[in-house]
């Protein structure tokens, strides 16, 4: 999954710069793996970026949030509207914006579950057990996979499911599956591993 960095020079900033302002963040495809449109990113979002961390600021509590809901606006106009931006976009994005924090501040984002995660499993997986950990110099890798945990950590509150909790602990600690399997005094690791993957893919599976 590919991604846009806004500002669109982000990475090339001095440390000092990069520090002073919190990127904005968003895959670059809609759910069909269809690219978006540039437009939504050049004149929509780009525009209006100081506007939607404000909103992620004082609506939703946390400035970080703004890569969260500039993702949901701009891939729902995009599906509602395609390549047609309108005669301003960044005005059609700040107003799209707006609604969405009133309704991500309301309780979350299940549209991000069930439209843009599909949770890239294989990729996770392999994370967690240690295979395939992002580089921490690619903010939108370490973006995607902090995102993708912090769903499950959120998705498992929502559950009351305790046991996977544990296990999803356990596992971004290092612990392999025998290990975890005797703390949890259970003797069949195999089966402990696909228990938690079964939840995980019962969860997050991709719909469309």
């Amino acid at each position: 999954m590919g991604f846009v960095i806004i500002p669109f020079d982000y990475e090339q900033l001095p440390d000092a710069q990069q520090k002073a302002v919190v990127p904005i963040c968003i895959p670059s495809v809609d759910r069909y793996g269809n690219p978006i449109a540039r437009i939504w990113f050049e004149e929509g979002v780009a525009p209006v970026q100081d506007q939607l961390r404000d909103l992620a600021r004082h609506k939703l509590g946390d400035v970080r949030r703004v890569s969260e809901l500039a993702e949901i606006t701009v891939h729902k106009l995009w599906e509602r509207h395609g390549e047609d931006a309108g005669a301003c976009p960044s005005r059609r994005v700040l107003a799209r914006a707006v609604w969405e924090a009133r309704d991500l501040a309301a309780g979350g984002s299940q549209w991000r579950i069930t439209h843009t995660v599909p949770l890239a499993l294989g990729s996770l997986e392999q994370d967690l057990y240690g295979n395939g950990l992002p580089d921490p110099t690619r903010y939108e890798e370490v973006y995607e996979r902090e995102l993708l945990i912090e769903l499950v950590e959120r998705r498992i509150e929502e559950d009351h499911r305790e046991d996977i909790g544990e296990m999803f602990r356990m596992l971004r600690q290092g612990f392999g599956r025998d290990e975890i399997a005797t703390r949890l005094q259970d003797p069949k690791p195999e089966a402990l591993k696909k228990r938690f993957w079964r939840w995980i893919r019962h969860n997050f599976q991709k719909r469309r």
